[in-house]
């Protein structure tokens, strides 16, 4: 008996058959107002109801118990309310006709122990009336007379005999089939029992054992909703008799219990506890484990097992289950006590024999009831606010000393009751653990010892006060050493919260405060309440930080119990919050993939098993929230579990803590591969369609056999963010760095590392959690910002100079283009905007397009697609020549000139010259590496380096586009800055020096940036630490010198942390009275490294209402939520894990500071004409300065602001007219040139004058009819004609033009005031010099006045608002001023901008519709008058509601091609689902924009959600900052219709083949038309609009059985030849029909409303199976549903095609040609089909005209044919000669690379093992008929090349004795030929080549031996090709084979010897002409065996939508075969 454990009553000594009693179980006391001997008041004792009628399922009378507590009791003991009684047996039963209560005459009552009585009352049987009152039994049994009823009765009873066998129960002998007790209380319970049914049970004893299940079941309330029953039968194996959820009958359950069949056989106990828990315990079986139902099993067996059964039953007790045993006859005791829970006298039960069983029966009833309740007691009693803190370590440390008295520590006792009555206890939830001291500190029981709330409650009950004086820090040293470990139970290593609650009431006599120092490093959580302590200087010391929420005070012991709530509450939260770390990461789909491999070993698979049991414990898990998957791999990967297994954090930990290390070789390569093809799919899981972020987290040692590079580069491009963790110190080198996601420093991370730190919750957060949130919530606002600051960039000349050299591949090159088009969005393009042009360069440059040549975004975005790929080598320096002149054809005058350079590799010439040619040209210079190139080398190019940046992978270069971007434009966003910025820089005891000055080194590289001055920047710096200390003021220091002596100077304060306190502190020091400029932008950059001891949330809240902008930068410790109460949004929130990432931040802080704000910046939509008076030129000047900055200040050009200028004085003259120039250097120089008229001034006339000049007849071109107009009037004379001015001021109101006057010198102020009237726009200069002060005046007024540009000239915008109750009043009327803001900035007209709103609360109601209203005017006086709904929030509802108000009945102009967008404003997370309805609306075409208001929505993915890309999701923190995202907003709105569109297409492939006889022939058939026909389809397609890059097609192949059973599903992938191989081989082995079901399966399984927007379904079919009016309805059927073609393609003699083609839809004009194979143009038809159909879709073009094809193609080249054996040993013999018999040998297929030294080994010796079956195959192959198969299959003639790679002997003479071709070996030394198969002694001692000496023109190196001292030999050998042109694979390696020459250097370190043939090390040389390697010409690319295509034919003429014509056929096959054995390329 382990020691500590509550003892309980035994049932029975084991081993013996003695008297049983029943288990002792703690029990409440009688209820209130009762006494022993009396019964309880409303104890409910009546009776069931007579007249039940009896059900048919059995012949026995179902009964009904009642357990009743009373006092044991016999012969005339009273009774509360009970029926005493027994059942008779079965076969009296059986007989008997009525039911009756029958009564013993000697026993008249049953004491069960504890007072516990067991009676019955068959059914329909109602007691007599003064049984129920409480009479004694002897009363009423010797009763006379009474009713005929009772008379019945005692008859009844007296008839009866008692002659039968008793058994002995507690003194008490009652008859065998005693009635026994429901679990009334236990109401709810999952149980299962698992039976013994081996041979030696026999038969007969197999009935008893019925028999005793039929008693233990018949006690039970069965029931879907109450105890459900599951019954395993085991022998040999074990068998489900039934499962939990298959009867909800308690008679279903007894009828099969009485026939249940004997199975016989052996035991396996362990086997069969893992078969019941794999198979019972789960959701599918019924288990309700998730909804806290208690799981208990009951294991019934007779013998030993035979098997092991120590890890089955450890699994079960791990994974919950209460496990009982009960052993009959020779059950061996040790093992039942290993099978069973702890402890064992509670759980453990045996008997002598089976008889024994039904005596034993009540006990285990009683007992299983029992837990049951307790069980359920536990969950019904956790409180509410510990309903998130369901897993924890807590540990009481209780002070028993003297001083605190009997009575107070009973008070004690009670407090810790109330504790644990309300925290899930459980082995899987909250363990607890308790001690007590006082001079010594004493173990009570650890964490581990028991699992039942109830005996914890009853040992804290029967804790015994100890006395003696106080050492509490003896105390926290001891339960730190003893409790808090793994042996004791704590589960810190899986990140568990640890808790330790001090209760104490004095001083300690010893010191605390180091030993709590210790339980802090540990991680622990320490709670203090402290009772009657006058100096809390001790419990201070010993509490967790911050005090206020780790310390609680009280005066007595007497108001514990009021503490425990507040107390309770505090530490479940914190517990809670400790749990979700990622509390913000609320929404992801994350895979960890794990290396087993052997090299990781045992002892790092275990840390890897507590590393993810750490992440996942801080994940949010949930089917709505964070989804994860686990792939183990070796050899192969293995799938655990996909996204949605599970939805319980705890099943998912629970899997993973039984997870078992297993070996194998690393396989990384396949293993990531298998990610992107089975586990981020949707089939598994995955909800990428929804928006969700996907992850991905590899966990290896950074060694793989195969290529991972590629794969991962695949998954990244997939939009998979990528992690990678080392398992052991990798250095940084590794090629993990080449696994993650861009940064590495963000996405590398060493485990171990995170293993020794305590920290572990914030290196997740860093790591994982916040590149969730930074994903979802920060990027795109950040992004937002940047194109917003790139606004003030309104011109530059950029190039790209792009490498497109023959090392990068093409998907790598589509990158590049995609990071051109994603730059090109940041820009306002345009002719006199900023300008783009694209050079690419191999070994020379060439031009695509110059700056300038196209003008638009989407003009930009074609012309980068198409693009093609030069191929060759790379020469940088000669590009960089060529763009000089190509800059000087392009420049603008003071246009800034840039060039992007974007290299995979290190330049063959030189650079630097050149390069620096450019920069004194002043040309900035940025330098993109990829891969292989060289820094040193970029920054020769940029000459500075901040303008390089390095990415590993060309998929990356996504990632710094933004960083690229920022470069470009900080110049200009940060221009003219005027900002106050302070420092608020935490310097406490956490920080050591280095990190001290890596701090300062942060702050002077902001200072470095700024343009610091009294009217410009201006900086401050307060440190703090425990208090804050003020640095210098803000204008302390005026340049940046002074600033940076002052910062080298400041000092740490190294004390504790009191961020909230500084945060208060700082305040005033941006008042005026401290050298703060409040009328300017205000920012407090606070830097921290950890979690403040105090608040911070009111104080950060207070500075921002001040308007004090703050950057939160959190280093190491810092805790998110912290940062992001203290930022107030996440996107001022900077988390980075070391000091030294501070250097990354500066930049993207400095930018949002120089970003403007909210408001508007500079004027961008208005006609501005100056009418300007001067009295003399030299005054003049003043003026033409004032004019010139307002233009300055302008957006400049056509459809933007127009200026035009009019001079005057006693008559106006026009200088400029408003259309005559378009860019701001154009209208400079005419400012200017304007020289002033002498006169007086005529102001009335020159206003009239000015007024007209707006027309069309002057302007020569008519704005936009509510463009702003304004009159800029400048002059220095009072009015010369002032009586004609108040006329021409109102001729100007009522023209609608705004008037704006300034005045100098001799001006009359007052005569400019009347002028402008009330609005004020009256300025008067002092003198001519002070005029352009006044510059930021005029520019406000003009934004202020104007409209903003936007692109789009046409819309639909419909507002969908929350009128819920959660608004106030007062903030409905703000967001109704929101709404009107946004439509005051749109052109509201019938042809132009449409306006609709809908408000909703839990019911949507339209406010008005789109064509209501085309005046802004009447739409914002309908808005003002909207009445607010208040009530709930269901935003989905109104999703779905909302999309009738686009239709065209209501106003929708979707089918005119009208943009579609919706503005979906909130302040609350719905009540209801948003997705689905977003989803739909979103492939309705409907643009959704989604804001949220107020903290609930700050970091909700709702919104996310709801707007589908985050992106298009604003976010504020209430509502009066919704003003702040107007323009934001608008912009958004404006730019859809520039941006590309997602144009996605998904073809499902379908194939009816009933017709077909032979499945050779289908196969062969389908093979070579899927492979010549998907390729075309998958073809890139050329419509007419911008697509979202990268544009999918993807495919998906099916088989589905008759029945509709799927037995293929390849989910939507891009075109993969392997995936069409699988899919024959299910699809050719069964007949498939063409009919409505077969239609219908493939839409439900293929498509659904949230798939891509394009959806095709292509049918290859040999005929209809149905009629085609059948056909044809469901076909129509799918077309509605959302289907958008059905092409059907017929196969070979396919029959009634003409009528099928009546089936098809979505084919355009195209339709009535016939899609037969057979048709040589098939696939450029069904190219332009796809081609036509994505244009309808996407683009809204109803036709389109195509050119005509282009003429075929000369034939290609011959093509290398590839043969890859895979099998190893003796399965290599039969899969050649497999190969060899088969048609398809020589079939491309994929290189496999070797794997290692160990593997080749083996092969070697499998093949001499082999050698007498090779030797036989020889001789039974017909060389003969192979060779003529080989000739005639592949046109092979005697000049036929065997191409073989690698250098070991036994394959090389496995191969040629397999396929003895005959090809000679020309021997070193001299020309004498042999056969291949040299002897090994040969092989060894010189250079095997094989070659042909010539071809035609082809030669072909095959096969260096890569040992050490046969290098120079190999260059050698190598040199004798000089005179043939050499070819070589070009991907054998990394490096470029295009121009490389053997160095003769050889690898080294463990590598060695194990890469035979990659051994050699090829390194870039100068190209010589005797060793130039060509390039493998198209057709000899291994790839294809057949020619290139020809070129495209050129544009249709007549066709507006004209396209290249169709690809010419290709060339014949290649002539040269290639076989490639494993391993060798």
């Amino acid at each position: 008996m382990a020691k500590g454990k509550p003892r309980g009553r035994r049932c029975c000594p084991l081993g013996a058959s003695s008297s049983l009693e029943a288990p002792r179980r703690s029990s409440p006391a009688p209820p209130m107002g009762t006494s022993p001997g009396r019964p309880p008041r409303n104890v409910d004792v009546t009776a069931p109801r007579s007249g039940r009628r009896r059900s048919s399922a059995t012949q026995n009378p179902p009964l009904r118990f009642l357990r009743v507590r009373a006092a044991a009791f016999s012969g005339d003991a009273p009774f509360w309310g009970g029926r005493v009684g027994v059942m008779t047996s079965s076969s009296e039963r059986r007989a008997e006709k009525t039911s009756t209560i029958e009564f013993f005459p000697k026993y008249q009552s049953v004491s069960l122990g504890d007072g516990d009585m067991m009676m019955s009352l068959s059914e329909g049987m109602s007691p007599p009336d003064d049984v129920e009152a409480g009479v004694r039994l002897n009363d009423f049994l010797k009763k006379k007379g009474s009713s005929e009823k009772e008379k019945a009765y005692r008859t009844d009873y007296r008839r009866k005999s008692i002659s039968r066998e008793l058994i002995p129960l507690g003194g008490s002998p009652i008859e065998k089939e005693l009635a026994l007790v429901v679990c009334r209380k236990a109401s709810v319970a999952d149980l299962v029992f698992l039976v013994d049914g081996s041979w030696s049970i026999t038969q007969q004893n197999f009935k008893i054992i019925q028999e005793f299940l039929y008693t233990l079941v018949n006690s039970f309330d069965i029931g879907e909703d109450k105890v459900q029953i599951g019954l395993i039968q085991y022998s040999d194996q074990p068998r489900n008799e039934f499962f939990l959820n298959t009867y909800q009958r308690k008679e279903d359950i007894l009828h099969k219990i009485q026939n249940l069949h004997y199975k016989g056989g052996g035991t396996k106990t362990g086997e069969s506890l893992q078969f019941m828990l794999d198979t019972q315990f789960n959701e599918m079986a019924g288990s309700r484990r998730n909804e806290g139902v208690p799981q208990i099993a009951v294991v019934i067996t007779d013998g030993q097992a035979q098997d092991n059964i120590r890890e089955p039953a450890e699994a079960v007790k791990n994974a919950g289950i209460t496990l009982y045993a009960v052993g009959i006859k020779d059950a061996v005791l040790s093992e039942l006590q290993e099978i069973a829970s702890d402890p064992d006298e509670l759980h453990v039960y045996s008997v002598v024999d089976f008889a024994a069983l039904q005596g034993i029966s009540q006990k285990i009833i009683q007992v299983l009831c029992t837990t049951a309740e307790e069980v359920s007691g536990q969950i019904n009693q956790v409180s509410q606010v510990c309903t998130k803190a369901t897993v924890a370590d807590i540990v009481f440390l209780v002070d028993s000393s003297t001083s605190i008295g009997e009575d107070n520590f009973e008070e004690v006792k009670n407090f810790l009751s109330v504790l644990v009555s309300n925290l899930d206890v459980g082995r899987d939830q909250v363990r607890i653990g308790l001690a007590q001291y006082s001079r010594k500190t004493f173990k009570e029981f650890l964490l581990n010892q028991y699992a039942l709330k109830s005996d914890i409650l009853e040992l804290i009950r029967n804790l015994t006060f100890r006395r003696g004086s106080t050492y509490t820090g003896a105390a926290l040293d001891f339960v730190r050493a003893e409790y808090f470990t793994k042996s004791a139970g704590s589960r810190a290593q899986e990140n568990i919260p640890q808790v330790l609650i001090l209760i104490t009431d004095g001083e300690s006599k010893d010191d605390v405060k180091v030993p709590a120092r210790k339980l802090n490093a540990r991680g622990i959580s320490v709670y203090v309440v402290g009772i009657g302590i006058q100096d809390t200087t001790q419990v201070e010391e010993i509490a967790s930080r911050p005090s206020h929420k780790f310390l609680f005070k009280i005066d007595s012991y007497g108001i514990l119990q009021e503490l425990a709530r507040n107390f309770l509450q505090t530490v479940c939260f914190e517990v809670g919050s400790q749990m979700k770390v990622c509390s913000s990461a609320s929404v992801a789909d994350i895979a960890f993939l794990v290396d087993e491999s052997s090299r990781v070993g045992e002892k790092n698979f275990q840390l890897t098993r507590a590393f993810l049991l750490r992440i996942i414990n801080a994940l949010d898990i949930g089917p709505n929230n964070v989804q994860v998957a686990l792939v183990l791999y070796s050899d192969v990967p293995r799938l655990e579990f996909t996204l949605d297994t599970f939805e319980d954090k705890l099943k998912v930990l629970n899997y993973v803590k039984r997870l078992r290390f297993r070996g194998g070789r690393p396989y990384t390569g396949a293993a990531i591969d298998f990610l992107r093809k089975e586990v981020f799919t949707k089939k598994a899981g995955s909800r990428r369609d929804q928006g969700v972020q996907q992850l991905a987290v590899v966990i290896t040692d950074g060694y793989s056999l195969d290529t991972f590079i590629e794969p991962a580069s695949r998954l990244r491009r997939s939009d998979i963010t990528m992690y990678a963790v080392g398992i052991q110190n990798i250095p940084e080198s590794s090629l993990l760095q080449q696994i993650v996601t861009h940064p590495p420093r963000k996405h590398v991370t060493n485990m171990e590392l995170f293993l020794k730190q305590p920290d572990i919750e914030w290196k997740i957060k860093e790591r994982l959690c916040n590149g969730i949130v930074e994903r979802a919530f920060v990027t795109p606002v950040r992004y937002r910002t940047l194109k917003e600051g790139c606004e003030q960039t309104e011109e530059a000349d950029i190039y790209f100079l792009i490498d497109g050299s023959g090392s990068i591949f093409p998907k790598d090159f589509d990158d590049m283009k995609a990071f051109m088009n994603e730059m090109v969005d940041a820009f306002q393009v345009g002719a006199n905007r900023v300008r783009f042009g694209v050079v690419q360069y191999q070994g020379y440059a060439k031009l695509e397009f110059e700056i300038g040549q196209y003008k638009t975004k989407t003009d930009l975005r074609k012309a980068i697609d198409a693009i093609k790929q030069m191929g060759h080598g790379t020469y940088t320096g000669r590009a960089l020549e060529v763009m000089k002149s190509l800059f000087k054809k392009a420049a603008r005058e003071n246009v800034p000139k840039y060039l992007v350079l974007i290299t995979d590799g290190i330049s063959d010439d030189d650079v630097t010259r050149p390069a620096l040619e450019l920069q004194k040209e002043g040309i900035m210079i940025y330098a993109i590496g990829v891969r292989n190139a060289s820094k040193t080398q970029l920054e020769q190019i940029t000459g500075e380096k901040n303008q390089t940046f390095l990415v590993n992978e060309f998929d990356s270069l996504k990632r710094i586009k933004h960083d690229v971007v920022r470069e470009i434009c900080s110049p200009k966003a940060c221009k003219n800055l005027k900002v106050d910025i302070i420092f608020l820089i935490d310097t406490s005891e956490s920080m050591n020096a280095t990190q001290f000055n890596l701090t300062k080194d942060f702050m002077q590289a902001i200072i470095n940036q700024s343009d610091i001055g009294a009217d410009k920047v201006q900086i401050g710096l307060l440190k703090y630490s425990t208090a804050a200390e003020l640095e210098f003021r803000l204008n302390t220091y005026r340049t940046k010198d002074a600033l940076r002596d002052a910062i080298s100077k400041v000092t740490q304060i190294e004390e504790g942390t009191k961020t909230g306190n500084a945060l208060q502190h700082a305040s005033r020091y941006f008042d005026a009275s401290e050298g703060g400029r409040p009328e300017v932008k205000q920012h407090l950059i606070v830097v921290t490294d950890g979690e403040s001891k105090d608040k911070v949330e009111e104080p950060a809240t207070k500075l921002r209402e001040k308007g004090i902008i703050i950057h939160a930068v959190g280093i190491v410790k810092a805790v998110y939520s912290e940062l992001r109460q203290i930022a107030g949004m996440a996107d001022r929130v900077y988390m980075e894990d070391s000091y030294e990432s501070l250097t990354h931040l500066e930049k993207t802080i400095l930018f949002y500071v120089c970003n403007p704000d909210a408001g508007c910046r500079k004027p961008e939509v208005a006609d501005v004409i100056y009418v300007v008076h001067g009295s003399t030129n030299t005054h003049f000047q003043g003026m033409r300065q004032l004019m010139a900055a307002v233009v300055n200040d302008s957006v400049v050009g056509k459809g933007y602001v127009q200026f035009g200028a009019v001079a005057y004085s006693n008559r106006p003259v026009e200088k400029f007219s408003l259309n005559k120039f378009s860019t701001k250097e154009e209208v400079g120089k005419a400012v200017y040139s304007m020289s002033s008229l002498n006169g007086q001034a005529f102001t009335a006339k020159a206003l009239n004058f000015a007024r007209e000049r707006f027309d069309a007849a002057y302007s020569g071109q008519t704005s936009p009819p509510d463009t702003a107009r304004f009159v800029v009037l400048i002059t220095d004379a009072p009015t010369a004609d002032r009586p004609d001015l108040p006329a021409a001021v109102e001729a100007l109101e009522k023209k609608g033009i705004k008037l704006i006057a300034i005045g100098t010198e001799a001006a009359d102020a007052e005569e400019l005031k009347d002028m402008v009237g009330d609005e004020g726009w009256s300025f008067f200069a002092p003198s001519y010099g002070t005029l352009e002060s006044y510059r930021q005046n005029i520019t406000h007024i003009l934004c202020d006045k104007s409209k903003p540009a936007c692109g789009t000239q046409q819309a639909d915008l419909v507002f969908l608002v929350d009128g819920a109750k959660s608004i106030t009043p007062s903030n409905f009327t703000v967001m109704k001023t929101f709404m009107k803001n946004i439509v005051n900035s749109f052109l509201i007209a019938e042809n132009k901008i449409h306006i609709g709103v809908v408000q909703y609360s839990d019911a949507p109601q339209t406010e008005f519709y789109l064509n209501e209203f085309y005046s802004d005017t009447e739409i914002k006086r309908k808005i003002e008058n909207m009445a607010q709904l208040e009530s709930a929030t269901f935003t989905g509802r109104a999703l779905r509601f909302v999309k009738s108000v686009f239709q065209p009945a209501n106003g929708g102009r979707k089918d005119q091609g009208v943009l579609q967008s919706l503005v979906v404003v909130t302040d609350g997370k719905s009540d209801d689902d948003v997705n689905e309805a977003a989803i739909a609306l979103r492939n309705y075409g409907i643009n959704i924009f989604s804001v949220g208001i107020g903290k609930n929505l700050s970091e909700s993915f709702e919104l996310n959600q709801i707007a589908g890309r985050p992106d298009r999701v604003f976010r504020v923190i209430n509502f009066n900052e919704l003003e702040t995202i107007e323009k934001s907003i608008f912009k958004e709105i404006c730019d859809v219709a520039d941006q590309p569109r997602d144009c996605d297409i998904d073809i499902s492939v379908a194939v009816d083949s009933s017709r077909h006889a032979s499945t050779m022939r289908l196969k062969q058939l389908m093979q070579t038309q899927l492979l010549r026909l998907v390729p075309a389809m998958a073809s890139m397609i050329n419509i007419s609009c911008p697509v979202e890059p990268p544009m999918n097609i993807r495919f998906r192949y099916q088989v589905f059985a008759g029945n509709g059973r799927s037995l293929f599903d390849s989910n939507f992938e891009v075109y993969d030849e392997e995936i069409i191989q699988k899919f024959l081989e299910v699809q050719t082995t069964m007949n498939t029909y063409l009919n409505t079901n077969f239609l219908e399966a493939f839409w439900d399984s293929s498509f659904s409303l949230a798939s891509t927007r394009v959806k095709v379904l292509v049918v290859f079919t040999d005929g209809p199976d149905d009629s085609i009016q059948n056909l044809k309805a469901t076909a129509d059927s799918l077309r509605k549903q959302g289907l958008d073609a059905l092409l059907m393609i017929g196969l070979e003699n396919v029959e009634n095609y003409n009528e099928l083609q009546q089936t098809e839809f979505g084919r355009g004009f195209g339709y009535r040609e016939p899609l037969q194979i057979g048709n040589p143009l098939l696939p450029s038809t069904l190219w332009r089909q796809i081609d036509s159909i994505a244009e309808r879709k996407c683009c809204k073009a109803c036709c389109k005209c195509f050119g005509d094809d282009g003429q075929g193609g000369h034939r290609g080249p011959p093509g290398i044919k590839l043969l890859q054996f895979e099998k190893e040993g003796s399965a290599f013999k039969d899969h050649l000669a497999t190969l060899v018999m088969k048609e398809e040998l020589g079939n491309v297929v994929h290189q496999v690379s070797k794997g290692n030294e160990e593997k080749q080994v083996a092969l070697g010796n499998g093949v001499r093992r082999e050698q007498e079956d090779i030797e036989e195959l020889k001789v039974k192959m017909d060389m003969t008929v192979l060779m003529g198969y080989l000739e005639r299959r592949y046109r092979l003639n005697g000049n036929a090349v065997l191409m073989v790679n690698g250098s070991n002997r036994d394959i090389l003479e496995l191969t040629m004795m397999t396929l003895v071709l005959q090809v000679k070996v020309e021997g070193q030394g001299g020309g004498e030929s042999q056969e291949l198969m040299a002897d090994e002694e040969e092989q060894d001692s010189k250079v095997q080549m094989v070659y042909q000496e010539k071809m035609g023109d082809q030669v072909i190196l095959v096969n260096l031996d890569c040992k050490a001292n046969r290098v120079p030999q190999a260059a050698k050998a190598y040199r004798d090709f000089q005179e043939h042109k050499v070819y070589w694979a070009p991907k054998v390696t990394q490096e470029s084979w295009e121009k490389v020459a053997l160095k003769g250097t050889q690898d080294t370190g463990d590598q060695s010897n194990r890469y035979c043939g990659l051994h050699l090390r090829f390194e870039a040389v100068q190209p010589s002409e005797n060793l130039a390697i060509q390039p493998i010409p198209e057709g000899l690319d291994g790839k294809d065996d057949y020619g290139a295509p020809g070129k495209k034919g050129a544009k249709g003429e007549d066709g507006d939508l004209g396209v290249p014509g169709d690809k010419g056929i290709k060339g014949i096959r290649g002539r040269v075969m290639m076989i490639n054995i494993p391993g060798y390329l």
